[in-house]
């Protein structure tokens, strides 16, 4: 049977104290965020390509030619020896 109280007259009823019950510690963590300065580093390569285009380059030869034209002849054409 559970314990049962008895009024007292004129005061209102109180529990006894309880002797404290300890359980297992709980673990809070909290985190801290500093910043750290890390290096990337990015190499680079340039590469120089060399490459052959053909660009043309126009020479232009020339040669003379004498023509004897009009109505009378060379002086040295159509003349026969004798």
């Amino acid at each position: 049977m559970a314990f049962q109280p008895q009024p007292t007259q004129g005061k209102q009823f109180q529990c006894p104290p309880a002797d404290p019950i300890m359980t297992d510690p709980e673990r809070v963590v909290r985190d801290f965020y500093h910043p750290q300065k890390v290096q990337v580093i990015h190499p680079i390569q340039i590469v120089n390509r060399h490459h052959c285009v053909p660009v043309y380059e126009h020479v232009y030869t020339c040669t003379e030619v004498d023509e004897y034209c009009g109505t009378h002849p060379h002086p040295h054409q159509g003349m026969m020896r004798k």
